[in-house]
């Protein structure tokens, strides 16, 4: 990642950036200087926890064979 990505941030796809700041990761809508969310680290790790928990839930929905 270049320094340029961290601190300016970085295009995630959907009109969505992500920069750091040296303790947040901050999320930005439609352009990288428009910051809206400020994720400290423990609420990124429980981003984290969401995303594998719901990851387990589709993954139980998938149709068997």
């Amino acid at each position: 990642m270049s320094p340029e990505e961290i601190t300016r941030g970085r295009h995630l796809g959907d009109g969505v950036y992500a920069s750091f700041d040296g303790f947040q990761i901050w999320l930005a809508a439609n352009h990288h200087e428009n910051r809206v969310v400020a994720i400290e680290p423990s609420v990124f790790l429980e981003l984290v926890r969401y995303q594998q928990d719901l990851k387990a839930h589709f993954s139980k929905e998938q149709p068997s064979g």
